[in-house]
């Protein structure tokens, strides 16, 4: 890239930034398109392309497949040490939550499900669809799979207004057990994307969680998918306990 090159690269990216810090322009607000920026700057789309590139990377910036660039707001961050329902993890923050059910109905055995918990590929269990909202922002998509031995109610009571896992222990008598949750990338079908007004092709930070009853039984299989640029899981890193014992003996010296 020629010095000039570099001179003008370095115009928008500074532009870019002044117009958010200003509040020019304010989260959700999108940016003119790379062809625009090009006529506008009178650079070659590369330059604009590294721009934008390293405004995403740094956090200025997200983009949606289809729609354009975007300016990234605040993220929710959070991390759980323990089982527990959306609904209280959203109180406790004291953010505003509105749940959609999108769909509930009886399906077969997801295979993952089948093979973690052990079970027939043929048994069938409930589906549970929704859509969370925070604070008027779409959120995520929740796809839970229920043993329907243990969740049979969900069918018949406010799944929009009421929170599952306190239904589960507190009107029908079911005690949580233990979890397993793994996360990675992960992407949407073009259906359930339009739900989060993304696109299919738009990477999302997706939760899978294996719950069980506190007798050992298996209870949920739910994939949570959380839109990228509104989302962060934090995790707390102790030091490791050699290290914490050196830093107390030279405390006690």
């Amino acid at each position: 890239m020629t010095t000039t090159q570099n001179f003008k690269y370095n115009v928008i990216k500074n532009d870019l930034i002044k117009a958010i810090q200003t509040k020019e322009l304010n989260a959700g607000d999108k940016v003119l398109s790379e062809a625009k920026l090009c006529k506008k700057y009178n650079v070659s789309r590369i330059t604009v392309t590294r721009a934008i590139n390293e405004l995403v990377a740094e956090g200025y910036l997200y983009r949606i497949q289809g729609k354009g660039t975007f300016v990234k707001g605040k993220q929710l961050s959070e991390g759980v040490s323990q089982l527990a329902s959306f609904t209280d993890r959203m109180k406790e923050k004291q953010l505003k939550l509105e749940t959609k059910v999108l769909e509930t109905s009886s399906v077969k055995i997801p295979l993952k499900m089948a093979n973690f918990f052990n079970l027939p590929t043929d048994k069938n269990v409930i589906l549970l669809k929704r859509l969370r909202i925070v604070d008027g922002e779409l959120l995520c998509l929740s796809i839970s799979y229920l043993i329907p031995e243990i969740f049979y109610w969900t069918t018949l009571e406010d799944m929009e207004n009421e929170s599952l896992y306190d239904l589960l222990e507190n009107k029908y008598d079911f005690k949580l057990g233990n979890a397993t949750q793994e996360f990675e990338v992960g992407y949407l079908t073009e259906k359930n994307a339009k739900y989060l007004e993304i696109s299919s092709k738009d990477p999302c930070l997706k939760l899978s969680l294996y719950s069980t009853l506190n007798d050992g039984r298996p209870a949920q299989f739910e994939e949570t998918y959380y839109v990228g640029s509104k989302y962060a899981y934090q995790i707390m890193l102790p030091a490791p306990q050699s290290f914490n014992n050196v830093l107390n003996a030279e405390e006690i010296e």
